[in-house]
């Protein structure tokens, strides 16, 4: 996108909001005002965590969207990657049916750029800083939250943006709840569904066992996956609770077939994923909030004759990751303010890649606070990493937001941000490719503004602009000693643009929307 486009962008902003402003004033009525996006969201779903800190929408800068489980429902979705595809701004690539291996991308970013979370643990990756969205059930999702643009001085490694998964709560009914789901397709496609949920005076827990089975509704695209997920919960006296979650993926699905090279390319995964999460609740404007989490992600890729089956080469990866955070948390009527701790440690096992071994360290410091006076509010941050082999790091944010009107709301983020490096750009052994042990981390510098109103009557509507300057942006380029291999090398690089997204209010539980 050029200057050009950015201009007719933000000239177009400007003019939405001047006629949002004209249109209220001219037409608005006392008794028919609602507060900001009530038509649209309940008080709960009002909350997110771009700041690791519940807060409402009208207090957040960033560019959010918040999908929830009615949402999900609605979509009949059988993975993540099905309901991320319908999201402006958020591009999936993906290649074949439910359940394949798809690419990610928010506002033109790198899948390696988006940081991905579901209950506090980071599922990108070590080799790659990919995400297998068609393993992911959806099934067990209470909400998404994604933050569109760097997240950094939160989420450390977040270049491109956040994808926040919140999980189902553990036994919110006092009395047995649960559901048995079935649908079913062409090619003996079938997805099958149970989950059950209950609380007994301090305990409770909820439970998921999802099957999903595919011959392929496309060529080389069969699967075969299977899901189990838990969580308990223990209060722990009126202030406090302990959580636990367990999720295990395990699956064997084809990726593609390459007839002109008499190829087929297929993969054998199992995902494993911990945490154990302490929430103390001091009184009501202090909380703290101690977590550890643990994964393990082994995927196993075969490229066979497509002709005969025999096995040409394999390739392995291994990853093993622990970490852990601690938050506290303070809030009143003017101030939330969050001081944070993060770490992470790593280990890669590849025999595509150096020594067949490397690992990676991970430690943080964060603050944030989000200041309300009447109408405004300003939301600053910080963070400082420091990543073992590639440095430190400062991430600095803010963020201004503007009740224009009951109904209109002005936002403006400024951030700077990074990601480290994958482990396969420097280590790698692929003979096709020259790894470049010089690399520096991409770091960028962001800002964003956009307005989002409910002027017109049973129509939601959200206009954005976005500019983000990349320093020492990785790309591949060809090798300059030999064309027939690849290598990686930094370089500067912008992304700009513009998102609009429009939502009427739901009639008979039917809405419509729309996005650009």
């Amino acid at each position: 996108m050029n200057n050009y486009f950015l201009k007719k962008g933000i000239f177009f902003l400007c003019l939405i909001l001047i006629l949002t402003c004209f249109y209220q004033r001219a037409n608005a009525h006392p008794e028919e005002e609602i507060s900001l996006l009530r038509m649209y969201y309940s008080e709960e779903e009002l909350v997110v965590t771009p700041s690791r800190n519940p807060k409402t929408l009208s207090q957040t800068a960033e560019n959010v969207t918040v999908i929830t489980t009615d949402e999900i429902e609605a979509m009949n979705a059988h993975t993540l990657a099905d309901v991320l595809n319908n999201i402006p701004g958020v591009q999936m690539d993906i290649k074949g049916g439910p359940g394949t291996v798809t690419f990610h991308h928010i506002q033109g970013s790198d899948f390696y750029h988006v940081l991905v979370v579901m209950d506090g643990v980071p599922l990108n990756t070590l080799c790659e800083g990919l995400v297998d969205f068609g393993s992911l059930p959806v099934q067990n999702i209470g909400r998404i939250e994604i933050i569109k643009g760097p997240a950094s001085s939160s989420w450390g490694s977040s270049l491109g943006g956040v994808i926040n998964i919140i999980t189902k709560p553990a036994g919110i009914m006092e009395k047995p709840t649960g559901s048995i789901f079935q649908s079913g397709g062409e090619k003996k496609t079938l997805d099958s569904r149970v989950e059950l949920s209950d609380k007994a005076r301090i305990f409770g827990y909820y439970l998921l066992a999802e099957n999903l089975f595919s011959d392929g509704l496309r060529p080389a695209n069969a699967i075969d996956k299977k899901n189990l997920y838990t969580k308990l919960r223990w209060d722990l006296g009126e202030r406090a609770n302990l959580l636990f979650t367990l999720g295990h993926s395990i699956g064997e699905r084809e990726d593609a077939e390459f007839p002109e090279y008499d190829e087929i390319d297929s993969n054998d995964f199992e995902y494993l994923f911990s945490t154990l999460c302490l929430n103390y609740f001091l009184n009501n404007k202090f909380d703290i909030k101690l977590s550890f989490w643990t994964s393990r992600q082994n995927v196993d890729s075969f490229t066979n004759q497509l002709s005969t089956g025999l096995e040409l080469y394999k390739t392995n990866y291994k990853d093993s990751l622990y970490g852990g955070s601690t938050l506290l948390r303070w809030k009143n009527k003017a101030h939330s303010l969050v001081l944070g701790t993060d770490f992470e440690n790593g280990e890669l096992k590849s025999n595509s890649i150096v020594d067949e071994k490397q690992g990676l360290e991970k430690r943080a410091i964060f603050a944030n606070d989000t200041i309300v006076i009447n109408r405004f509010s300003l939301t600053p941050g910080i963070r400082y990493d420091h990543i073992s082999k590639q440095g430190n790091f400062v991430s600095p944010s803010l963020g201004f937001t503007f009740a224009m009107t009951k109904k209109t709301l002005f936002r403006a983020y400024f951030a700077k941000g990074s990601t480290p490096i994958p482990l396969t750009r420097i280590y790698t052994n692929n003979p096709r490719f020259v790894a470049n042990k010089d690399l520096r981390a991409e770091k960028v510098t962001s800002i964003q503004a956009g307005i989002e109103s409910t002027s017109l009557r049973y129509v939601w509507t959200k206009i954005s602009v976005f500019r983000h300057d990349i320093k020492d942006a990785i790309n591949d380029v060809d090798w300059p000693q030999n064309p027939d291999k690849i290598t990686v090398v930094n370089q500067e690089e912008k992304r700009q643009g513009l998102e609009v997204e429009i939502k009427t209010t739901p009639v008979f539980h039917t809405s419509l929307l729309t996005g650009y």
